[in-house]
């Protein structure tokens, strides 16, 4: 690194960063979390290619949901990120349990699925017009704007369940029962506790509500319902911070803030829409700098940093990059958030959120002094980088403005990027060094 960067590096700031950064990493918690992410990289990368075969097929040949051909090829990605959530309690009780050093890994991993499931998305009757009665799943909730709840019922419930074994609460057999078999028996009463606080919390909540709120929804509620007031130029600053904190905390940022300004998000767009076929002149709303947040690769407009991790020395950074570059492209940057990782990482947080705030400020800029165009066509889909800026606006100049926005995100991650790029480098070097300590006893 340069003197300016090991001075900023080297900061009292900096330094504060990197302690709570390495006390984070090596917490049973935060590694089980990390962990669980890491678990589910296969089927978030499964999604990110759907979704880029889909994008392609929009833009190459019209194709949209309800179509055959689409929904068809959509489905995959309905089964990989859109129960990603349901996965990701799965894979984090089941390292957290293997951490805690419990013995029933499998059952402690269906218990989370089943105690999420009880909880996000309790089961639906509805009739044919036959009449016919049907039971299902409102799988809505399971997905990415599930991952908050996933990780509190993950953790907590094998907290329940190996406190439940330390006070010996469990169906005892005989030790000549095959191990396989004991482990499930002995996770019985466990599994029984969990269901019972989890279940009967969903019902408090359900009944207090009157059916109208889960525990996921409750708390996206509670955050998104404040954000609905601060459409304003400043206002706007905060809404970027909850949005980028909320994905620091396994909140998916998006189902939090944009649920909250989504009817001025809509109204806005359809305003200019009027005003674009009347002839006259389109009018700024400030929801319109929503958009700083992703102009390149996805929220937090990640592309940047995964185009310097290509080159990186680091193995995990690097096979994290070379994962997320391409979907980047296609502003799908879950492989980034989950894989670097960006969540509960302190390090990559502040310019996670800063470069929003910095593209925010020149967007605003931009439109003040109308060197790009305002937005009047509403797209809801996920397009390639600059093409959703052109598609709304059908002015070139917004694709030069993503396109000038490319250098100083690049500059806002690049220093955080060095320093975290130096810590895993420091941790892949000891584990290297540990196992070749290994071998040689």
């Amino acid at each position: 690194m340069n003197s300016k960067l090991e001075q900023f590096a080297n900061s009292g700031f900096m330094k504060k960063i990197q302690e709570v950064s390495m006390k984070l990493s090596q917490s049973p918690v935060f590694g089980t979390i990390s962990q669980g992410m890491g678990g589910t990289m296969g089927l978030i990368m499964i999604g990110a290619v759907v979704q880029i075969i889909c994008a392609i097929g929009g833009l190459a040949f019209g194709w949209k949901s309800g179509d055959t051909l689409y929904d068809i090829l959509y489905m995959p990605y309905e089964l990989t990120m859109g129960l990603l959530g349901l996965f990701m309690s799965f894979t984090l009780a089941y390292t957290y349990a293997k951490r805690l050093g419990l013995k029933a890994l499998i059952q402690s991993g269906f218990t989370s699925m089943v105690c999420f499931i009880l909880v996000c998305s309790p089961i639906i009757s509805t009739t044919t017009e036959t009449g016919q009665s049907i039971r299902a799943l409102n799988v809505g909730s399971l997905g990415a704007n599930g991952i908050f709840v996933a990780i509190l019922i993950g953790l907590i419930s094998v907290r329940i369940t190996k406190f439940a074994i330390d006070h010996k609460w469990q169906i005892r057999m005989p030790d000549v029962v095959p191990e396989g078999i004991l482990n499930s028996f002995n996770s019985i009463i466990p599994s029984g506790i969990n269901i019972l606080v989890w279940y009967g919390l969903a019902q408090l909540i359900s009944q207090f509500s009157g059916g109208a709120l889960t525990l996921g929804t409750m708390i996206t509620t509670a955050i998104a319902t404040p954000l609905s007031y601060l459409v304003s130029p400043l206002g706007m600053i905060v809404i970027i911070i909850v949005f980028s904190l909320s994905w620091f905390f396994g909140i998916h940022g998006g189902s939090v803030v944009f649920t909250a300004i989504m009817p001025i998000y809509i109204a806005a767009y359809a305003t200019n829409a009027e005003l674009a076929a009347a002839g006259q002149p389109l009018v700024f709303n400030p929801i319109f700098l929503y958009g700083s947040i992703s102009v390149l690769g996805g929220s937090g407009n990640t592309l940047p940093l995964c185009i310097m991790g290509l080159k990186s020395k680091s193995k995990q950074i690097s096979a994290v990059a070379k994962a997320s570059f391409v979907p980047g492209l296609f502003n799908i940057n879950e492989p980034a958030i989950f894989g670097f990782p960006i969540m509960y990482n302190p390090i990559l947080l502040i310019p996670f959120a800063l470069n929003s705030l910095v593209v925010m400020g020149f967007m605003y800029f931009a439109y003040t002094f109308h060197l790009i165009a305002l937005p009047q066509i509403l797209i809801m889909t996920t397009l390639p980088v600059g093409i959703a800026n052109f598609m709304t606006s059908l002015d070139w100049r917004n694709i030069v403005f993503v396109l000038l926005m490319f250098p100083v995100v690049y500059l806002v991650y690049y220093p955080f990027f060095k320093i975290y790029e130096k810590q895993c480098l420091e941790k892949e070097k000891a584990e290297e060094e540990a196992e070749s300590a290994a071998k040689g006893k």
